[in-house]
């Protein structure tokens, strides 16, 4: 008798496998997993429920047979042509973040408001303001309750800047009477982003100059011409995105504060649970190479309190403030001015494509994170040359980066690598789990549409680090999760 089981049915055990393992938890621990309807409050039990890290393994799972499933399910004509539309979606996405829609809607409660009053504040077409919500509450982004009234919900309300509307109004009115004279140049108010509105300015910035750039990406590829990015292209712009974020103090504003929403994405424990800071020697020295405001180190002094620390980043530093504004904010903290007063934290003024003073050869690691994906591989070879040339024969270099793992079984060649090989997902789930992972791989469209950058296979980071003079001893990663730390020797 045959035992042959289809594709679509081994997709479908595993969502339910996966689905019953988590209504299992969610029963042990007293919560019910949120609902799609509800609105996200990061501090609530069931909201945190989602984070514990079984609940992400089985949902990362489930959610990966899950979108596995509809394309095979769906006919594969609608299935090209829902990706070739796709475009829309982070247009209607600014649409409705232009006027306002998540604080007034918040502001409404459960009634909702119709499109008529929606767009009324921000003198918004209601007719196409409708037809943008319409088409994001079709992918689960709001919720339309009665023909043109709608609500949030937990993805939308994720968006939410926590300020009056009347204020978002009035900044998104003057934005409108004020336009600049650059061509696709917004006058972007910088004061809709403070450090608390990090998800608001990271779909802003993706739904504005990061999608007028990607639009750009076929052209660069076409003419096989990289002397300029997408983004110089689509915004007529001369020189680079850095120096475009300095010329444009909103875009800045929100540039920084979208960096804190990537943060938040990826699982802090990583720090700690991948290379063991703890194992360093008493007073070592960990240099933080373009750390910008010294975060990550505050986050590795908590589990490893015995290190020193030296923070490099460029005097007017373009994705932060200059490292004297961030130890000004270091000593107005006071756990943070401690470690200043201390001499455990230093901050330094060091361009990274520069050579390194001789004092930072006594490092016993150099941490470099989300740094080499902003840079093409040339200049992140001269980044590690400069680093090659201070340290010592012992050294560690540490990259806290993505790898962008192949969509089909990994090579061979780095099995000797302890870590380098991620764990195998079930069959018939992709390798890299397909669209449930796929955020590293829009990224590095990202990076190649502003910087002409991007995310690296470890193949990639392998003959990057070996044409520097390093080679990669051992690969922290965790399933699923393409943040790593990858730790290089000395060749």
């Amino acid at each position: 008798m045959s035992t042959y089981t289809s594709n679509l049915r081994r997709l479908a055990d595993i969502i339910n496998k996966n689905v019953d393992i988590i209504e299992s938890m969610s029963k042990e621990d007293g919560v019910v997993h949120p609902s799609i309807d509800d609105i996200y409050d990061v501090e609530s039990p069931a909201e945190k429920f989602t984070t514990k890290p079984e609940v992400l393994d089985a949902a990362l799972l489930a959610t990966s047979a899950a979108s596995q499933l509809l394309s095979t399910l769906r006919l594969p004509g609608l299935s090209l042509y829902v990706r070739a539309s796709a475009y829309h979606i982070p247009a209607a996405l600014r649409i409705a973040s232009e006027a306002c829609v998540v604080e007034q809607l918040r502001e409404a409660g459960s009634p909702g408001l119709h499109v008529r009053e929606l767009g009324a504040k921000t003198g918004t077409d209601p007719t196409l303001l409708g037809r943008a919500l319409r088409l994001l509450a079709t992918h689960y982004i709001f919720k339309e309750i009665s023909p043109n009234v709608f609500v949030n919900n937990r993805i939308s309300s994720i968006i939410d800047t926590g300020f009056d509307s009347s204020l978002l109004t009035a900044l998104a009115r003057n934005q409108k009477e004020n336009p600049t004279k650059e061509h696709g140049v917004s006058n972007v108010q910088g004061k809709k982003y403070p450090s608390t509105a990090f998800m608001a300015a990271l779909v802003d910035m993706c739904t504005d100059e990061a999608f007028k750039a990607s639009s750009f990406l076929p052209d660069v590829a076409l003419a096989n011409d990289i002397s300029k990015t997408s983004f110089q292209r689509a915004l007529r712009w001369d020189d680079s995105l850095w120096d475009f974020y300095e010329k444009h103090p909103g875009y800045m504003q929100r540039f920084q504060s979208s960096m804190i929403a990537w943060t938040k994405f990826q699982p802090q424990q990583l720090t700690f649970k991948g290379f063991d800071w703890s194992g360093l020697p008493e007073s070592a020295l960990v240099v933080d190479v373009g750390g910008g405001n010294g975060s990550q180190i505050f986050e590795i002094i908590k589990k490893a309190p015995h290190l020193k620390f030296i923070v490099q980043d460029r005097e007017q530093n373009p994705g932060t403030k200059s490292p004297n504004l961030e130890q000004q904010t270091w000593e107005g903290d006071p756990e943070k001015k401690k470690r200043l007063e201390t001499g455990q934290v230093k901050f330094e003024v060091q361009d990274f494509l520069e050579a390194q003073p001789s004092h930072v050869g006594e490092a016993a690691v150099f941490f470099l994170r989300f740094i080499t994906h902003d840079w093409a591989t040339p200049h992140n070879v001269k980044i590690l040359k400069r680093l090659h040339e201070v340290a010592s024969p012992v050294a560690k270099l540490i990259l806290n980066d993505q790898i962008a793992h192949h969509a089909c079984p990994p090579p061979r060649e780095f099995m000797h690598i302890e870590g380098a090989t991620p764990p195998t997902p079930p069959a018939p789930l992709l390798a890299n789990l397909g669209e449930a992972n796929s955020g590293v791989y829009f990224l590095d469209f990202s990076m190649a549409s502003l910087f002409n950058s991007q995310e690296r296979t470890l193949g990639e980071f392998q003959e990057m680090v070996r044409e520097a003079g390093w080679k990669i001893e051992r690969v922290f990663q965790t399933s699923g999760n393409p943040l790593s730390h990858i730790v290089c020797v000395k060749i």
